[in-house]
């Protein structure tokens, strides 16, 4: 079904190369590390433009300190995504108290920079991934007495769009569907208010953030089994029939769970053009390639591997216009949330080593994968 109302194109903006010093507040007095190969027009961004494409990364506040990282986003970037800290449940982790700092430095951070930033997210379709004060408060209601609920949310939302009015596209619902099953996820909100909690949520982030793109995100792929994809088009086809402002399919693209396994590229072509038959925007929102599958310890063969395939991906992907952006889950190696602690043991590598899912490596190089990057995007049709 093809929405009548054209998508909301998220309002890029770039700050042009960086000069000497990351800007006050963030830097840390010194000079930026000169990087190889670094000029305006051999960027990742500076590529994607070329095209009619955005490019950007996901970031953590705890960077923003490190000359380096921060120089390194600025020249490669023209977007950035709140890595964790607009997530609800980091964002208000009780009911007096909002943790809102680390936000509000990546929206100062973006600014001065002249980037775009996405907001991830307003809910996450997980009880675990939601604040614990809502999930029980949500689980003392009875179905059909969800006022409670739905003030916090309107309260939650009226928030997001008053302190952080730049943000120019929005993840509203992240990971609605269990991917075992193809139903939308037994959780707290969908137990109280069914299907609809994805209405209201849409409708909510529409009011109090008109201007931004809204997207509903999940982590669809190209493996051989389908039953991920077709609950997405159903879900996506039934929200557009509802009138839900819908603008966006965010499709996560984390490469390294489907490498070196059975793949359905006939079947992940026939879903872009389900998508694109309904109207919607593709940006592929948290892009990676871990290296776990690779069963061999040698950097350079990893390294060939995860840029090989990441390649093919994006050669397939970006052959449909309507792909408008790509989002990395971390531009480096050296942060990121593959090589943190919490990182699950069963996406590690059996030999232990650590993972190398990004184009720049742990020690700020850049690697195949770059390259592998920068290709697909020059061979992409023009937007």
């Amino acid at each position: 079904m093809r929405r009548d109302s054209q998508p909301i194109e998220p309002q890029f903006t770039r700050r042009g190369v960086l000069h000497g010093t990351v800007c006050a507040g963030f830097a840390l007095g010194s000079p930026l590390p000169a990087l190889a190969s670094a000029g305006p027009d051999n960027t990742l961004s500076a590529i994607a433009a070329s095209r009619g494409l955005s490019f950007g990364s996901a970031i953590s506040a705890r960077w923003l300190g490190n000359d380096r990282f921060a120089g390194l986003i600025a020249r490669e970037c023209d977007t950035i995504t709140t890595e964790n800290s607009l997530k609800w449940k980091y964002l208000e982790p009780d009911r007096s108290r909002r943790k809102a700092a680390p936000a509000k430095a990546l929206a100062e951070f973006a600014r001065q920079q002249g980037l775009a930033t996405r907001g991830h997210c307003f809910v996450w379709n997980h009880d675990n991934r939601m604040p614990q004060w809502l999930v029980e408060m949500t689980s003392e209601l009875r179905p059909g007495h969800r006022r409670p609920l739905t003030s916090r949310m309107w309260r939650h939302a009226a928030y997001l769009g008053r302190v952080f009015p730049d943000i120019s596209s929005w993840d509203v619902v992240n990971e609605a569907i269990n991917p075992r099953n193809g139903d939308v996820r037994d959780t707290a909100l969908h137990r109280l208010m069914g299907e609809q909690f994805i209405d209201l949520a849409f409708k909510m982030m529409k009011r109090k953030a008109p201007k931004a793109q809204l997207v509903y995100n999940d982590t669809m792929s190209w493996d051989a089994s389908p039953l991920h994809r077709n609950a997405a088009l159903r879900l996506l086809e039934r929200l557009l029939s509802r009138n839900v402002p819908i603008n966006a399919l965010g499709i996560q693209s984390h490469l390294g769970n489907t490498l070196g396994r059975p793949r359905d590229e006939s079947g992940w072509r026939l879903f872009l053009e389900e998508v694109k038959a309904m109207g919607l925007d593709i940006i592929l929102t948290e892009l990676d390639c871990s290296d776990r599958n690779v069963d061999h310890p040698d950097k350079a063969r990893r390294d060939t591997e995860t840029a090989a395939y990441t390649r093919g991906y994006l050669d397939l992907t970006l052959d449909f216009a309507n792909v408008k952006q790509i989002i990395l889950w971390s531009l480096t190696d050296a942060t990121s949330y593959m090589n943190r602690p919490g990182y699950p043991d069963y996406k590690r590598r059996a030999d232990g080593l650590a993972l190398r899912g990004h184009p720049y490596d742990d020690r700020w190089q850049r690697k195949k994968m770059h390259t592998a990057i920068g290709n697909a995007l020059r061979a992409a049709p023009r937007r």
